[in-house]
């Protein structure tokens, strides 16, 4: 990589750390929305209580992003730094990005404006959700380091299972 690249970061979540606190959730409507509101919050932790599952849900930034193939008026684009970000004049609303999204990472707020995690772009920083995880259930790491890291998890399962610790 030369020295004056960004180097290409990424959300990383790892569900089996997540909490169900919210703070991810918080910290995100309060960054874009100045307000402490769960249905302001660009993150969403999809729930399953009596079972202790907690997922964080965000946009996965997909390679072969099909919201962007899916916007009739291209108003879904990648940036420089490979997010998937929306320019608000071009959508018309339509909701295909929000049909096809296979995460249902988008959605719309109280007031139907249309939101999507975009890793913090919008407000000028690293993801804030990932800052306020004290779980570690949220990262953002160099994209380089995911597959050693998703590779790692996936030893530790198999160590697992073998010596009859388990693991999901």
């Amino acid at each position: 990589m030369k020295s004056n690249e960004q180097e290409r970061m990424k959300l990383v979540v790892d569900p089996d750390k997540c909490t169900g606190c919210n703070s991810c959730m918080l910290i995100c409507s309060f960054v874009h929305d100045k307000k402490f509101n769960y249905e302001r919050s660009r993150i969403r932790v999809w729930r399953d209580d009596a079972r202790g599952i907690f997922i964080p849900v965000v946009c996965e930034q997909c390679e072969d992003a099909p919201c962007i193939q899916v916007c009739p008026t291209g108003a879904l684009y990648r940036d420089e730094a490979g997010r998937v970000v929306r320019n608000a004049t071009r959508c018309i609303g339509c909701n295909e990005c929000m049909n096809v999204c296979p995460f249902g990472a988008i959605s719309f707020g109280p007031d139907q404006q249309w939101m999507k995690c975009d890793a913090c772009a919008s407000v000028g920083g690293d993801p804030y959700c990932a800052q306020y995880c004290t779980a570690g259930a949220l990262t953002w790491v160099p994209e380089r380091l995911i597959a050693r890291q998703k590779a790692g998890g996936a030893a530790a399962r198999k160590a697992a299972a073998a010596t009859g610790g388990g693991g999901r």
